[in-house]
C-alpha cells in the first residue's frame, strides 16, 4: 500500500497507464436496449465475514438503498458495465445511469408469474436516471457476449473517466462524505438460453477503513475534567490523508479485485481532521472511556449542513486505508486544560486495512499517555504502545 504524500500530476499518470490496459468505446445504453432478450436481474451481498464494517450486514446495505418514503435511507449502488461482443469489440459504460434499490416491483420491477409473490414483492430493482430525473427501466441482456460489471455504493461515488471494466478509479473525500463505501466485480458470459435467465451475483466488498477514539484518566489518577475536543493532525512531516483515490482492479485478468489506495494531498501541519468537539464536555471516568462520537465537516460542499455533527456508527467516522507515516498526532483538549492542546503520537508504521475498524484508546496517568490500539475482528493481534508527552 502506498503510503506517502504525491503529487497529483504523478497520480493521474498512474492511473493513464492503467486505462491504457483496455481498448474500448463508449455508446451508451443503447448497446444493450437494443433487440432485448431477457431483463438483467441482480442479486447483492457483501463479502464474509460481514462484521468488519460498519454495514454489518446485508440487511444493513438493503435499508440503506430503501427509498426514504418506505423507510430506507434512500441511497443506491451504481452500476458500470463494458461488454465484449463475439467478435471481441468492446464497448464501455453500457448502464451509463442504472441504479439499484431495493423497492417494490411497482418502482421498476416487471412482474414475473413464475415467481413467488414475495419475490415480485421486493427485490433489486434497476432504475434508469435520464436527464428529466429518474425513472424505472429495465436493461436487457443481449446473447453471445460478455458482460463485466462494477458495482459501487453508494451511487454518488465521483469516478473518473478513465474507468474501465479491469480498473475501477473513483475519488473518496473522508471529511466531507461518511457513507460505508463498497464495490463489487462480476464476469458474465452468456451462452445458452438459461444463462439470460440468472442473476448477477454482485459481492460487494468494504473499500474504507474505520477509527474513533477514547480517552480515560487511569485509576491512580482521578480527575474532575471532561473531555471537550477530539481531531487527527499532521505535524510538520505528517502524510495522513483523508482525501484519497481508490483503484479496484490493476488493469489485468487476474487482478481484477486488487484494492490500491493513492493519497490525493495531505492536510496541511494544525489543520483539525475529523474535529470533534462538545461544550461543556463530556466527564472522565477512571473506568468507563469517553468516547469522541462525531465530527464537525470542515467543506461547505458536505453531505450534511455544514456544522451539524456526524453522529451514530458507535463512535466511528471512516477514514481512506493507509499506513501512517511519522509525525501524525491525535489531539484533545480538556474543559480544565485552559486551551492547552494534549497530543498523543500514532506509532509510524500502524496500517488502516479496508474494511477493518480500528480503535485508538488513550489513558491518561500523571507521567505519560498510554495509546493502545484495537483492531476488529483481529482482536489477537491487539498492540499497545506507551507514549510520553
Amino acid at each position: 500500500m502506498w503510503t506517502f504524500r504525491m503529487r497529483k500530476n504523478l497520480a493521474y499518470c498512474l492511473i493513464a497507464a492503467a486505462a491504457l490496459l483496455l481498448s474500448c468505446e463508449k455508446d451508451g445504453r443503447r448497446a444493450v436496449t437494443d433487440a432485448p432478450a431477457a431483463p438483467v436481474r441482480f442479486e447483492v451481498e457483501q463479502e464474509a465475514p460481514v462484521t468488519k464494517a460498519l454495514i454489518s450486514q446485508d440487511s444493513d446495505l438493503i435499508h440503506a438503498c430503501t427509498p426514504v418514503a418506505d423507510g430506507g435511507l434512500g441511497k443506491a449502488i451504481g452500476l458500470w458495465a463494458a461488454i465484449t461482443d463475439a467478435q471481441g469489440r468492446t464497448t464501455n459504460d453500457v448502464f451509463s445511469g442504472v441504479q439499484l434499490r431495493w423497492f417494490d416491483r411497482e418502482g421498476g420491477h416487471e412482474y414475473n408469474p413464475d415467481d413467488s409473490e414475495e419475490d415480485n414483492r421486493s427485490k433489486w430493482n434497476t432504475v434508469i436516471v435520464d436527464e428529466q430525473g429518474e425513472r424505472a427501466g429495465e436493461v436487457y441482456w443481449r446473447p453471445g457476449e460478455t458482460y463485466r460489471f462494477r458495482a459501487y455504493y453508494p451511487a454518488g461515488v465521483e469516478l473518473r473517466e478513465n474507468t474501465s471494466a479491469s480498473t475501477f478509479i473513483a475519488d473518496y473525500r473522508t471529511s466531507t462524505q461518511q457513507d460505508d463505501m463498497m464495490a463489487g466485480y462480476q464476469k458474465v458470459t452468456l451462452t445458452t438460453l438459461s444463462d439470460l435467465q440468472q442473476h448477477v451475483k454482485l459481492r460487494m466488498k468494504h473499500m474504507l477503513s474505520a477509527v474513533r477514539v477514547t480517552v480515560r484518566f487511569n485509576d491512580d489518577f482521578p480527575s474532575r475534567d471532561s473531555l471537550t475536543g477530539v481531531w487527527v493532525e499532521n505535524g510538520d512531516s505528517g502524510e495522513f490523508v483523508e482525501y484519497g483515490l481508490l483503484v479496484f482492479g490493476d488493469g489485468t485478468e487476474a487482478g481484477v479485485e486488487s484494492v490500491q489506495w493513492y493519497g490525493i494531498q495531505a492536510p496541511l501541519p494544525g489543520e483539525k481532521i475529523y474535529e470533534w468537539t462538545t461544550s461543556p464536555g463530556i466527564p472522565f471516568s477512571s473506568t468507563t472511556a469517553t468516547r469522541a462520537t462525531a465530527y464537525q465537516p470542515t467543506d461547505a460542499s458536505s453531505t450534511v449542513t455544514k456544522g451539524e455533527f456526524y453522529t451514530g456508527n458507535d463512535g466511528y467516522v471512516l477514514s481512506i486505508p493507509q499506513t501512517i507515516g511519522k509525525d501524525v498526532n491525535i489531539c484533545f483538549t480538556t474543559k480544565n486544560s485552559l486551551g492547552y492542546v494534549f497530543k498523543a503520537p500514532i506509532p509510524e508504521g500502524t496500517v488502516l486495512e479496508p474494511g477493518y475498524r480500528y480503535t485508538f484508546n488513550i489513558i491518561i496517568s500523571k507521567l505519560d499517555v498510554e495509546l493502545l490500539i484495537t483492531i476488529k475482528p483481529w482482536n489477537e493481534l491487539e498492540s499497545s504502545y506507551s507514549i510520553n508527552f
